[in-house]
């Protein structure tokens, strides 16, 4: 019985959040033909009775009036609500599938035994982070179905849109703890793909797995009850105080909020779950917050149009990467600088800009390049090394020029604007590019690696108009969105749309049969990161509460620390995050309490987005939890070591480039400047 419980939810879990993307994307693109397609339909219709075209006047004038009598004002409202089931549904099936992300520098250097105890731990307290929110919805829910709350624009009962609260959460309890039975059994944990792309195989080289016998044998390791028991602890301090056993004064409540998220984090558990156990912690015992607020921030915390960006922008990476562009794009790039030193070492450089200019994720432009192109210059006679260390770094260009996801995440953590972020990423991209590119010439000089001959301009032509459609991709997202024809959201959406259309029936090398795959990869990743984003808002909203960003901002100007002096503790503060955490937690967490402090010292919140973009760049190529390392290490066949000494030399060059774009503003700013944003 369990058994067939636990297979119809599976089903219930993946047939749920493809359909949920699916049908966002379908919808969105839909509401943007709407809008421009009455327009367009009148425009054609007095062209054509203009000539006396009556075959063509007439359909066009009764496409007007169809198209004008359709209300589609519901369509936003109710893609928010797919949205938001879709990231519930998904972070409980990303716990069963592996993905979601944490801290595990520490654990990983654990005993078989003491790690064994310390991810159970982990775990178990996903379960009750869970359990306790599942509880809370439904007691909101039953409050919406007392007060009879019916939605704006769709007159919804809303009792029923919360009510994925309670199921996502209860699921998602019943997942981790799924999970943890059988990581007792068996010692294994379910393994996700570092890069979220479907159908592309990574190994991080886990530690092997552990049995319940091996506990006996690590009875006596003191680290890993160390990592159990210190949150543990503070949370009985918290307890204390609210039983008015002791008292903690303003100053110190904060630092037991740092020291209470840091401690859960070093056990592994994902970083989501230990954001919303510090956050419930604190609300518990050291406010009056009503935890009724806690369970609708989890839904309003992404309740966002612009939110909605990401997994659309996840799709159309995951579409473009399965659909043949990154090949066209690799043999557009070698046409154009194949026969300069380094050859298809400096196209691999110009592939992954071209690719970052349509996928917005960095992992995802080092498998759709790497893969491609790595084989190809071990057979030219490159060294191994040499080839993933171009991109490994090159790759990183996929978070710096637009679309970006991160980009993406600091708007909505700050209140920026994501076009104008987008704008500014564009020069920035160019030079980092042009630098890497510069990087990987000299070293092909010196070392005499393999030329390719010189295209002829029939060839470059020939592989540009076979790359022509992934290249428009680029036109329609940064095009549409400075024009004004799309929002970020709206362009994503189309970027989609448009990137299945040509993986499928243009390119052909996507079948309709793998779509789902792809739906359901695109929807797994995207729910693990709306996960981090939901718990996030939770953490900003404490951090508001104790008034912590002012009091940073202020103490920062009392010591007089200029400008200069913060942006040096900001890189230094970035780049040692990036040693245990990956991009998108760091921007969610960091952003929100160092915004205020940069508008309050003068510094312009667009610049500021992008330093912190480029820090998450190269925190994506150092260990220990660089994502692009574990990538190319799978696609090369390299171990994390090897790889980390290869990437030096264009590591470097980045963070030369960090101090460049850090105290050159002009650099981001220009762009958006000169087009008047």
């Amino acid at each position: 019985m369990l058994r067939v419980l636990n297979r119809f939810l599976d089903h219930l879990e993946e047939w749920l959040i493809a359909t949920m993307i699916a049908a966002a994307t379908s919808l969105i693109f839909v509401a943007v033909l709407h809008r421009y397609g009455a327009g367009l339909s009148i425009d054609i219709a007095k062209w054509a009775e203009a000539r006396n075209l009556t075959f063509l006047a007439v359909p066009a004038r009764a496409t007007f009036l169809w198209l004008a009598a359709l209300d589609l004002s519901w369509a936003q409202e109710l893609c928010i609500y797919m949205f938001i089931w879709m990231a519930k549904f998904g972070a409980a099936y990303g716990v069963r599938t592996g993905i979601h992300v944490g801290v595990d520098v520490l654990v990983n250097i654990l005993p078989g035994g003491s790690r064994r105890r310390v991810i159970t731990f982990g775990l178990l307290c996903g379960a009750l982070f869970t359990a306790i929110v599942a509880y809370f919805g439904a007691a909101f829910v039953g409050q919406m179905w007392q007060t009879g709350q019916q939605s704006n624009d769709l007159e919804a009962p809303m009792w029923m849109v919360y009510l994925t609260i309670p199921l996502g959460s209860g699921l998602m309890c019943f997942r981790f703890l799924q999970v943890a039975w059988s990581f007792y059994r068996t010692g294994e944990l379910p393994h996700h793909d570092m890069a979220g792309v479907e159908g592309v195989e990574v190994d991080p080289v886990h530690p092997a797995p552990v049995t319940p016998s091996q506990v006996v044998r690590d009875e006596r390791s003191p680290l890993g009850w160390i990592l159990m028991l210190l949150p543990v602890l503070i949370v009985a301090v918290c307890f204390a105080h609210a039983g008015h056993l002791i008292t903690l004064p303003q100053g110190l409540r904060v630092v037991i909020v740092f020291a209470l998220l840091l401690s859960l984090m070093l056990t592994g558990m994902p970083i989501s779950i230990a954001l919303g156990l510090t956050v419930l912690s604190f609300m518990f015992t050291l406010t009056d917050v009503r935890t009724e607020s806690v369970a609708l921030k989890l839904f309003t915390g992404i309740e966002n149009f612009e939110i909605m960006a990401i997994p659309f922008f996840i799709l159309a990476g995951n579409f473009l990467t399965h659909g043949g562009v990154a090949r066209r794009m690799i043999t557009f790039a070698t046409s154009l600088v194949g026969h300069w030193y380094g050859g298809l070492a400096l196209s691999g450089v110009v592939a992954c800009a071209l690719f970052a200019a349509i996928s917005g994720s960095s992992p995802a432009t080092v498998v759709a390049i790497g893969s491609v192109i790595l084989p190809a210059m071990v057979a030219q006679g490159f060294p191994k090394r040499f080839g993933a260390g171009v991109i490994t770094t090159s790759g990183s260009l996929g978070i710096l020029i637009p679309p970006s996801i991160p980009m993406v995440l600091y708007a909505v953590s700050t209140n920026s604007s994501v076009g104008k972020l987008f704008i500014a990423g564009i020069v920035p991209g160019f030079v980092l590019a042009s630098l890497l590119g510069a990087t990987t010439f000299y070293r092909a000089w010196r070392n005499d690696y393999p030329r390719m001959p010189k295209a002829t301009f029939l060839q470059r032509l020939d592989a540009f108009r076979k790359s022509i459609w992934g290249i428009l991709l680029i036109v329609i997202v940064i095009g549409g969105i400075y024009s004004g024809l799309f929002t970020p959201t709206e362009a994503a959406a189309v970027s989609a749309v448009y990137a299945f259309i040509v993986a499928v029936f243009i390119y052909k090398d996507l079948k309709l049969r793998d779509v789902p795959r792809v739906l359901l990869s695109s929807a797994n990743l995207s729910a693990m990161l709306l996960y981090i984003i939901t718990n996030a808002v939770l953490f900003s909203f404490l951090m508001t509460y104790e008034n912590v960003p002012q009091a940073l901002a202020q103490w920062m100007i009392d010591q007089g620390l200029g400008w200069i002096g913060f942006l040096l503790l900001v890189n230094l503060l970035l780049l040692v995050a990036g040693n245990v955490m990956e991009p998108s937690s760091i921007i969610l967490i960091m952003a929100p309490i160092l915004f205020p402090v940069a508008i309050k010292l003068g510094i312009d919140p667009i610049h500021f987005g992008i330093l912190m973009t480029v820090n998450m760049e190269v925190g994506l190529c150092h260990p220990p939890v660089g994502l692009n390392l574990y990538v190319a290490s799978g696609i090369a066949k390299m171990g994390i070591t090897e790889l980390t000494v290869a990437v030096w030399p264009w590591l470097l060059t980045m963070l030369g480039f960090l101090v460049l774009v850090t105290y050159w503003p002009g650099l981001s700013l220009w762009l958006p400047r000169l087009l008047g944003m």
